[in-house]
């Protein structure tokens, strides 16, 4: 029997991409496509009501926004896709493929970067070796999971520190997890506004400190982690 795929997409003020977002997900041919708002104040309810099967409207953060999209989805597949994100084309066809051998819970897209200049190729790369190296991925990655492993662990834990690394490690224990070839296309704007080096080095400071285990260290990051994971 076929998988029923369905995104989650959570929103604030996005209406300037939130259009090509979704156009990305429809083109890959997933079955449902719920967003998720944050309280916009701008058009990005009213543009993503012209292709999303749902919008659902929650307060509390990114994570209780994905929360609350998984536990009205009605697919067998949860997708977590951000919404300054571009899904592959073959998004759909490559999680099919990984879930025909059995024993999957879940995975995830290589990195990619909208922008063609050298440096986002090279954070690209970067990433990559993270996540060959057990660390990751990041949400940015689009995120999938089996939807009955997903709500059996609990989903998201909203308040853990790096919420989504923390997902990754608790579907690991329930199954194979991998990481697809595709690449999903993530905006640079973050990249852009905060400066390239200081946010690279915010990030791996970030993995340093959960390689490193919880702790007062670790509760201070917590808010530096919130500041550059916000609902794109």
């Amino acid at each position: 029997m076929a998988l029923r795929i369905s995104a989650i997409v959570p929103t604030l003020n996005e209406e300037e991409g939130i259009a090509g977002t979704l156009a990305s997900l429809r083109q890959a041919g997933l079955d449902e496509v719920v967003v998720v708002d944050g309280g916009s104040r701008d058009a990005t309810a009213a543009l993503a009501r012209a292709q999303a099967d749902r919008v659902l409207e929650a307060l509390g953060g990114l994570f209780a926004q994905l929360n609350r999209g998984a536990a009205e989805a009605r697919g067998d597949v949860l997708v977590f896709h951000y919404a300054d994100v571009d899904f592959p084309a073959a998004g759909r066809a490559a999680i099919e493929g990984a879930f025909e051998s059995g024993g999957l819970a879940g995975g995830a897209f290589a990195l990619g970067f909208r922008s063609p200049l050298l440096r986002y190729a090279v954070i690209a790369r970067g990433a990559g070796l993270r996540n060959r190296l057990g660390v990751g991925p990041f949400g940015d990655q689009s995120i999938f999971a089996r939807a009955e492993v997903f709500r059996r662990i609990g989903g998201y834990r909203p308040g853990a520190f790096l919420e989504d690394l923390d997902l990754v490690r608790r579907l690991k224990r329930e199954g194979a997890f991998r990481i697809l070839g595709e690449r999903v296309r993530a905006s640079v704007r973050r990249w852009e506004r905060n400066g390239v080096v200081p946010t690279l080095l915010e990030h791996w400071k970030l993995t340093l400190l959960y390689l490193a285990g919880r702790g007062r260290a670790a509760s201070e990051a917590a808010r530096a982690a919130r500041d550059l994971r916000t609902v794109r």
